[in-house]
């Protein structure tokens, strides 16, 4: 575990080509938390982004995977459309296959907002090198529920003819444990009596112990680039990978040294 005060650029520049596992981050979104870390502009965010990625791209394992956790902010009105653009460029431009978007529903923040109702959900974007990257998906499953398992009984059915890839729940009916879906249901459990909170941006630890279950081996490095309280710290130490959080800031490098003991 290693807890580097810097510009994650500047890290990410000196690293080895192919050397990590997993990169799980939720940066800066575009114009909001100024006062934190000074802000970038909507019409400048993929620029700024763009060379990061590059990076990213470099030193990801072809058996890696990169995990944005990002959601357009509203202005106006209406919601901006820069999250969109990153998305495309980060598949057109630096090179990533664009593998799928999760759902993470949360709580909503209580209220009434005009013209809208309250925001109870992001994006997890997930991008990969190459087709064969880590995949674990019975380490995220769950005991099936007993009208799934009757379900299961039922004749599987073989390679679908439209190529969509589904192959039947032969393996559900052996195993009797159900698959989640890119759809996942997690409360955000920050409070005031919490160590997290005291950063302005967090997300739970169910998370991010998530996608390093499903997506890593233990002993794999997991790197955060924008660290902030060190919520996928916390998720490597408890499932036995290594890592390394990176913050530009002195007060978030020192709160996750702090929370996880270091």
């Amino acid at each position: 575990m290693k807890v580097i005060e810097s510009d994650c650029l500047d890290w990410l520049k000196l690293q080895s080509d192919e050397s990590v596992d997993m990169i799980f981050t939720s940066p800066p979104y575009a114009d909001r938390r100024k006062n934190t870390y000074g802000g970038v502009s909507e019409d400048k965010y993929v620029e700024w982004f763009i060379p990061i990625a590059k990076e990213v791209f470099r030193i990801l394992k072809p058996t890696g995977s990169f995990f944005l956790n990002i959601k357009p902010h509203t202005t106006k009105g209406e919601r901006v459309l820069y999250v969109f653009d990153l998305v495309l460029a980060l598949k057109r431009e630096v090179g990533f296959r664009y593998t799928d978007e999760f759902c993470w529903t949360k709580l909503g923040v209580p209220g009434k907002f005009n013209g809208r109702f309250k925001n109870a959900f992001e994006p997890v974007y997930h991008f990969t090198k190459e087709k064969g990257y880590t995949h674990n998906p019975y380490e995220v499953a769950t005991p099936a529920k007993e009208e799934s398992l009757k379900r299961y009984k039922r004749k599987a059915s073989g390679e679908s003819k439209n190529g969509s890839g589904f192959a039947g729940m032969r393996k559900e009916i052996t195993s009797k444990l159900a698959l989640p879906s890119n759809h996942l249901h997690i409360p955000q459990k920050s409070n005031q009596y919490t160590i997290q909170s005291k950063h302005s941006a967090v997300f739970p630890v169910e998370l991010s112990d998530f996608f390093i279950k499903a997506f890593s081996n233990e002993g794999d490095l997991v790197v955060d680039i924008f660290a902030g309280s060190g919520t996928v710290g916390e998720s490597c130490v408890k499932l036995k990978r290594d890592c390394v959080l990176i913050d530009i800031l002195e007060e978030n490098v020192n709160l996750i040294k702090q929370r996880l003991g270091i």
